[in-house]
């Protein structure tokens, strides 16, 4: 009878709350939701707090509702975007690495190649492990500390090609010559594979969002494949194309760490993004097959430019993508017009209700229905 009556009452209130500005109302839930947090309640704060980012996004209480997310306990992940996708993936790189190490001190013969994998795998896979059933609790963790072996393993070879590391240079009466090294390119990964775990274990030992890690990562690539692109254009070659796309790998990089914070994306956005991205890097690929051009500033300028093109309309095709863990689903309204009309049984939510007191209006915990949930 309790719950009846605040539902009741939250519908009779429908029309003062809509008078309400956005940013009044995302203030409203969000004190219900320090309320909720500060007596335990840490479900159904995270609820409320998930509400404020899909519901009142352009708000300054979003941004709160950010923060205080990331201090809240996290739910334990699983699945390929969590601790078993880190897992899978430092668990190869062990595998590299004890290829990698033999490699960078010259060995001859196949038995150190053998020794290496026989050692560096099980120690990926039991090394990640025990990391993650300590330190990650969120994808975001997970991602960011995959991201960081892989960068470092990337930035070490990229800057021993720009510096000539391990090479040394040979002149004589018809020029000088320099000798590329064998060994100095592994060397060059496994240094850098090795202190990209130091830092993504660094860094994932506190909350990262898992929109931003996706961001960051995406953005990292995009970066080192438009360095590579504008390279070929201003015709680029040898080391100094490994210089351009090192400063656009690692620009896009640090650009993603305020571009996740002002929009705070959700991975499905960032992927389908990245996807709509692909698609137009594909169609480029196909106008260079059918104008058959030879020229390389051609052939990796018109796929540079499509794939911009397409990252673009996928950011704004995107804007209203939702995660499932993010944001509350479609079906929550009595009638939901997206893509389709649908009609739900509705489910109530928590809402801040006006009640008299004895010193003013106040606002009481209650719950709401919505009756229409739609885009126009």
């Amino acid at each position: 009878m309790r719950l009846s009556g605040v539902l009741i009452a939250g519908l009779c209130v429908a029309a003062p709350l809509a008078a309400q500005t956005r940013s009044d109302s995302a203030a409203i839930v969000l004190d219900a939701a320090r309320a909720l947090q500060r007596e335990g309640r840490e479900t159904a704060a995270r609820e409320l707090l998930r509400l404020i980012r899909t519901r009142y996004a352009s708000t300054p209480s979003a941004r709160t509702a950010d923060s205080l997310l990331l201090t809240l306990p996290s739910v334990p992940v699983s699945g390929g975007a969590g601790r078993t996708g880190y897992i899978l993936f430092q668990t190869l790189y062990g595998g590299f690495l004890g290829a990698a190490i033999p490699a960078a001190l010259g060995a001859g013969g196949s038995e150190p190649y053998g020794v290496g994998l026989l050692i560096g795998a099980p120690l990926g896979y039991f090394g990640s492990r025990a990391f993650a059933r300590s330190k990650i609790t969120m994808p975001g963790q997970a991602g960011i500390a995959a991201l960081a072996t892989a960068w470092g393993t990337w930035q070490g070879l990229a800057l021993q090609q720009v510096l000539n590391i391990g090479e040394e240079e040979t002149c004589n009466e018809f020029g000088c010559f320099r000798d590329e090294s064998d060994t100095a390119p592994w060397a060059a990964m496994a240094v850098g594979g090795l202190a990209g775990i130091g830092i993504g274990h660094a860094i994932a030992s506190r909350p990262v969002a898992a929109g931003t890690s996706t961001l960051v990562s995406h953005s990292a690539w995009w970066g080192t494949w438009f360095g590579l692109a504008l390279g070929q254009v201003a015709h680029v070659t040898d080391d100094d194309n490994f210089a351009t796309m090192l400063v656009g790998g690692n620009a896009a990089l640090l650009l993603a760490l305020p571009a996740a914070k002002a929009w705070r994306p959700s991975p499905a956005q960032v992927r389908l993004t990245t996807a709509a991205g692909l698609a137009g890097g594909l169609v480029g690929f196909g106008i260079d097959l059918l104008a058959s051009t030879d020229d390389e500033s051609l052939t990796f300028g018109i796929p540079a430019a499509t794939s911009a093109l397409g990252l673009m309309v996928g950011a704004l095709a995107t804007r209203h993508q939702r995660d499932p863990d993010d944001a509350p689903s479609d079906g929550l309204a009595l009638v939901t017009l997206r893509d389709r009309l649908r009609v739900n049984t509705p489910v109530p939510l928590p809402a801040a209700i006006p009640a008299a007191g004895p010193r003013g209006p106040r606002w009481v915990p209650g719950f709401r229905i919505t009756l229409l949930d739609g885009v126009f």
